[in-house]
């Protein structure tokens, strides 16, 4: 759990931001490299895949990895930079600060390629390229969804200037997502390490995505001035379905590229009859934690109910879980999906 710990002061610097597009495109990267498995981006991947220049592939490869360490251009360039603005800050941004966010490259015993060597020498034709590249991705990742995605952002920007204005910023971050916990003066959200971040003075970004799933992500900018927390926009299923897959596919296809693959059998191997963790195991044929983690996930999105039957917990599918199975229309109190 990370703790990003506030004053009276650093509350007034809060705000809901509309993420530009080459912040966009940042994010949008690693779900284009995302496995099916546990993601909901349905044919929009395969159709942005298929739009992606060499460059602006090989790039996104480097700089952008799936679960990895990335290179972070949102606070280098400003998150809410227009097109124009990202590309001018970029050929701007000063080589110490640029070296220092290609320093996090993850190598994994690779040799890095030339470009990459030439843009942490300060060459500018690589510089250029780079700018070419980020452009090239948004390109590749915004068409067709831009409107809807936008929209998303407005929306959340929206709610949270009505609770802000109706009922003050503990609220508003209360309500932010249901992975955000706000305990004043403390803002507590998920993450692989537990640590505690002072605003110190510095501003708070916060930056609805639907290129962000399941959990939140904290960006800090290298003086620590400014960080941006950039959430879920999508909330349930019924939004990801709108968003995200294609509605002619059959049920069974859309449900599995929303909840993923595995985890779409495994509301499956409860729904075939009540089961132990160590029996639904068996049935999808994985292992006892990631069954367990699976079954955790289900029954956050009350897709499934769990109860302790001696050493053992017993898992059985929701009327919820079972609606989906079947196809019905998902309506739009939907609870939320964790």
């Amino acid at each position: 759990m990370l703790r990003i710990h506030f004053t009276v002061q650093d509350l007034a610097r809060v705000r809901v931001v509309r993420l530009g597009p080459l912040a966009l495109a940042q994010l949008a990267a690693p779900a284009m490299a995302a496995r099916d498995d546990g993601h909901l981006y349905g044919r929009w991947r395969a159709d942005a895949k298929a739009r992606l220049t060499p460059r602006a592939a090989h790039t996104a490869s480097w700089l952008f990895p799936y679960r990895e360490m990335q290179v972070d251009l949102i606070t280098l360039v400003g998150a809410e930079a227009s097109a124009e603005e990202a590309a001018e800050n970029l050929l701007g941004l000063s080589q110490r600060h640029l070296n220092a966010e290609l320093a996090l490259t993850p190598l994994r015993g690779r040799r890095p390629p030339p470009w990459l060597r030439s843009l942490a020498e300060g060459d500018r034709e690589a510089r250029h390229d780079l700018v070419l590249a980020m452009q090239e991705l948004q390109q590749a990742a915004m068409p067709g969804t831009v409107g809807r995605v936008g929209g998303l952002a407005d929306g959340e920007q929206a709610e949270f200037g009505r609770v802000l204005l109706a009922e003050g910023i503990g609220a508003a971050l209360g309500r932010l997502h249901p992975l955000v916990r706000w305990e004043a003066p403390v803002l507590e959200i998920p993450s692989h390490g537990d640590g505690d971040v002072a605003m110190d003075g510095g501003s708070l970004l916060l930056a609805p995505s639907a290129f962000c799933w399941p959990t939140p992500h904290l960006y800090t900018s290298l003086d620590q001035g400014t960080r941006v927390l950039v959430y879920p926009a999508v909330r349930d299923l019924r939004q990801a379905a709108r968003i995200w897959v294609d509605p002619a596919v059959p049920s069974r296809v859309a449900l599995a590229a929303l909840l993923g693959r595995t985890r779409a059998a495994v509301l499956e191997a409860v729904a075939a009859g009540p089961v132990t963790t160590t029996g639904l195991a068996r049935r999808v044929n994985v292992s006892a934690p990631s069954a367990s983690q699976h079954a955790t996930a289900l029954r956050a999105a009350n897709l499934i109910a769990s109860r302790r039957a001696g050493p053992s917990m017993m898992h059985s599918v929701t009327g919820l879980g079972r609606s989906l199975l079947d196809g019905i229309t998902l309506g739009d109190d939907l609870p939320l999906l964790r």
